[in-house]
C-alpha cells in the first residue's frame, strides 16, 4: 500500500512568497507603518546622542570644559527679571507639577475607559523617574557652582528635561493620534517639542544644570518615550492581527 504525499506545487509556493512579499513592501506606505518607522529611527537617534554625550563627559571632552565656561558667564551676565522669569517657566517641569499632570490625565482616561492609552502614560512617567534617579547615581555630577537655585541632587543628565520630553511627548501622542488631520497632529507634536525645549533652557540659564546635562536629558527621554510607544504599536497590531484571525 503506498503513501500518497500533497504537495503544492512548486509554481504555488513562488506565488504565495510573491504575495506575501508585495503585500509586505505595499504596507511600508500604511501610517502606521510610517510611525513605528519613525520612532525607530527617533530612538536610534536618541540612543547615539546620550551615548555621544556620556562619552564627551567620561573622556572629559573640550564640551564638559565649555559648560563650566558658560555656566560662569550666564551667571555674570543674567538679570534678576530673566531669572525670576526662567523660575516660573521651569515650574512647568517641576516634579510635583508633572506628578498632578500625569494624576489629571490618567482619570480623564480610565474615565473614558481608554486604559491602555492611561497605562502608557503611567509607564512612561514611572520608568523616566527610576531611569533619571539610576542615571544619576551612576553619573554623580555635581551641580553648577554658581547656581541661582540650590539643589541637593546630582546634574547628569537633567530630570526636568528628560521627564518633559517624556510626559508632554506621550500626551501630545495621544492627541494626536484623536487629531482629526495630519497637520493638527504635528501641532501637538510640534507644541510638546517646544515646551521641552524652553523648559531645558530655563535650567540652563537658572544655572542649575550644564548644557550637556540637558542634552543628555533631552536625549534619555527621547528614547524611553520611543521605546514605550514602539512597544505599544508592536503589542497593539498583535493584538489586532490576532483578532483578525479568530474573526
Amino acid at each position: 500500500m503506498s503513501v500518497v504525499r500533497a504537495t503544492a506545487p512548486p509554481s504555488n509556493v513562488r506565488a504565495t512568497a510573491r504575495n506575501a512579499a508585495e503585500a509586505a513592501w505595499s504596507r511600508r506606505h500604511e501610517p502606521r507603518a510610517q510611525w513605528l518607522a519613525a520612532l525607530t529611527i527617533a530612538f536610534v537617534a536618541a540612543c547615539a546622542a546620550f551615548g555621544h554625550v556620556v562619552e564627551d563627559y567620561l573622556t572629559g571632552d573640550p564640551i564638559v570644559r565649555w559648560d563650566v565656561d558658560f555656566a560662569r558667564w550666564l551667571h555674570e551676565h543674567s538679570s534678576p527679571i530673566l531669572v525670576d522669569i526662567f523660575k516660573v517657566l521651569t515650574l512647568a517641569g517641576n516634579a510635583i507639577v508633572l506628578a498632578l499632570l500625569t494624576l489629571v490625565a490618567v482619570a480623564l482616561l480610565a474615565r473614558r475607559r481608554a486604559f491602555e492609552q492611561a497605562l502608557l502614560v503611567v509607564v512612561v512617567a514611572v520608568g523616566i523617574e527610576l531611569l533619571n534617579a539610576g542615571l544619576k547615581l551612576l553619573f554623580h555630577r555635581p551641580r553648577p557652582e554658581l547656581a541661582f537655585v540650590h539643589l541637593d541632587t546630582y546634574s547628569f543628565p537633567s530630570g526636568h528635561a528628560a521627564t518633559a520630553v517624556v510626559l508632554y511627548g506621550a500626551l501630545a501622542i495621544l492627541l494626536a493620534e484623536r487629531a482629526s488631520s495630519r497637520l493638527r497632529a504635528a501641532g501637538w507634536l510640534a507644541g510638546a517639542a517646544m515646551l521641552a525645549l524652553a523648559i531645558g533652557t530655563s535650567r540652563v540659564l537658572l544655572n542649575v544644570h550644564f548644557v550637556s546635562d540637558v542634552a543628555a536629558g533631552f536625549a534619555a527621554g527621547l528614547a524611553w518615550l520611543c521605546c514605550c510607544a514602539i512597544v505599544r504599536d508592536v503589542l497593539r497590531g498583535q493584538a489586532s492581527a490576532g483578532l483578525e484571525a479568530h474573526s
